[in-house]
């Protein structure tokens, strides 16, 4: 059988590609699509995964809706000869497939993405989530069938990492010697337009305390001339795993870094279920929601003695979930 997988950022990428490999042992052959965003593309090379990139990202709404369109128009012509559409709330496969009258399988985890879910969750026949994530916050969009899984989607890839030091090596970085820091996603339609983002400010104060700053800008006005930036795209989870600490302004990166036993701050101004979740099971995971705040905890955490943490146990890696909702679709 043929499933379509439709990337939309790095962290959909992750997914793509472990589905991808993971498939293959199945007997399911997975078409990636994805669009030119940030590292996306990039992930996927770096994976081994053939994919097809059509259209990009908009910053205005009106942006957003013309590349939309336009992705789903080209994504028909990808998508005709599959069995089964899948994505991580992807408004463009999402209606593709509805429109082609494929299933559609859905994973998701931001309940706070009022636009994407209106636009995905009711077209969903199933919908894929973690059980940190309560049921209500999406059977208000009307979805059918709701299947869940006892952990994270990061854990896809992070059951199958090995670091690699040779990463850091290539850019005269030594292990807990530096931070990472990664911008809010200022250009998102949940991002609150009026928020300010403390990630370039922490960048500073990291620096000040002698610390190298790995910044990884999202967008172009987002760069800065001081900091280690690379000018290609690099395995972030061995970048995490050897820094002292990741910032970042939103969830993944945070999420991935704790999952390894890196302290992780995120400063994205809301609290998700996921964050609570891996808190309450120890990892060193930690949110902030205004700029003092934030820099007097990221002082803390970088004051304190650099250690390796292990890893959290008992917890799910959704790929057979998902593998299997997808075989049970696909099967006349």
């Amino acid at each position: 059988m043929r499933v379509a997988f439709d990337a939309l950022t790095p962290k959909q990428a992750r997914i793509a590609a472990t589905l991808y490999w993971e498939g293959r042992k199945r007997g399911i052959d997975v078409v990636v699509t994805c669009r030119e965003y940030d590292h996306t593309r990039g992930v996927l090379e770096m994976e081994g995964v053939e994919a097809a990139c059509v259209g990009g990202y908009g910053v205005t709404t009106e942006e957003k809706l013309r590349n939309g369109l336009a992705r789903q128009m080209a994504l028909v012509d990808l998508y005709r000869d599959v069995d089964v559409v899948a994505s991580f709330a992807s408004p463009d496969a999402s209606r593709v497939g509805f429109g082609l009258g494929k299933p559609v399988v859905t994973l998701n985890d931001t309940a706070h993405a009022d636009a994407v879910n209106r636009l995905t969750v009711p077209l969903s026949t199933c919908l894929i989530v973690p059980k940190a994530l309560p049921r209500r916050a999406f059977e208000r969009y009307g979805c059918r069938r709701i299947v869940t899984f006892n952990g994270v989607f990061e854990l896809m890839w992070i059951r199958r990492f090995t670091p690699k030091r040779d990463v850091i090596e290539a850019l005269g970085l030594a292990e807990g010697e530096y931070v990472v820091v990664r911008p809010s996603e200022v250009h998102a339609s949940y991002y609150p337009s009026a928020r300010a983002d403390p990630s370039l400010d922490i960048a500073r104060e990291a620096a000040r305390m002698g610390y190298r700053v790995v910044y990884l800008p999202r967008y172009p006005d987002q760069r800065v001339d001081w900091a280690l930036m690379p000018p290609r795209t690099v395995d972030f989870l061995s970048l995490a795993y050897y820094s002292a600490m990741v910032v970042t302004g939103g969830a993944t990166m945070a999420l991935e870094a704790a999952l390894l036993g890196t302290p992780a701050l995120s400063l994205f101004p809301l609290r998700y279920y996921t964050d609570m979740y891996l808190e309450a099971l120890g990892a060193p995971l930690y949110r902030c929601f205004e700029g003092e705040q934030c820099m007097r905890l990221a002082r803390n955490m970088l004051a304190a003695p650099f250690r390796r943490r292990p890893a959290l146990d008992g917890l799910d890696d959704p790929t057979n979930v998902i593998l299997n909702v997808i075989s049970s679709l696909g099967t006349p």
